[in-house]
């Protein structure tokens, strides 16, 4: 009974932080150009001329930027300093 509860415990836990990155799981390969993926997002920001488009690239953004802190917490690093404006 305790091993049963023990496990469910750890899966709660599990799929609730799983759920606070918005599903996304940190690895290796997943990490490797959110660095250059936001210094993209962030230059098309810059160019964009509608406040819809802006806003839906402000919102992708800062998924990135969550994506990126997921990554650096597990130890993995983008390839190349990003230039972008928060």
């Amino acid at each position: 009974m305790k091993q049963q509860t023990l496990i469910a415990v750890s899966a709660l836990m599990f799929s609730s932080s799983v759920l606070a990155n918005g599903g996304f799981e940190p690895n290796k390969k997943a990490c490797v150009n959110v660095g250059k993926e936001i210094t993209r997002v962030s230059t098309e920001m810059d160019a964009a001329k509608s406040g819809i488009q802006k806003s839906w690239l402000k919102r992708q953004l800062s998924a990135l930027e969550t994506k990126r802190n997921s990554c650096s917490t597990q130890g993995f690093k983008p390839n190349q300093p990003e230039l972008a404006k928060v």
